[in-house]
């Protein structure tokens, strides 16, 4: 992973990763240089992943974390928005690269 930042903005970190980058400015995901087409809060889950890369969150902690104290749904959304979100941004849908699954605890961001 790295963080380059523009001369003439300091808060303009993109973060880097293989083939994707996540601009946490423009809320733009970048697939080998193609933007994907991501829903506000898939961009959400993204960017808190992966700027808290190998650390594992269960899918209460998402919910806080991502979706925030006011929200009440089921726990289940954040499975939802995980696949959705995988579909889009994992080119092997069998052998996932990024978005990574810890049986029985969470979910994951890393670079394999």
């Amino acid at each position: 992973m790295t963080f380059r930042e523009s001369p003439s903005e300091s808060s303009n970190k993109i973060l880097t990763f293989g083939d994707i980058e996540i601009d946490a400015d423009r809320y733009e995901v970048r697939l080998s240089g193609k933007v994907v087409d991501l829903t506000l809060r898939e961009f959400e889950l993204v960017l808190f992943l992966a700027r808290n890369k190998g650390q594992i969150f269960s899918r209460e902690a998402l919910l806080e974390k991502v979706w925030g104290y006011e929200y009440f749904g089921d726990v289940r959304t954040v499975d939802v928005t995980v696949r959705r979100t995988r579909e889009k941004l994992e080119p092997d849908q069998q052998n996932y690269k990024y978005i990574l699954t810890k049986r029985g605890v969470g979910y994951y961001f890393d670079y394999k």
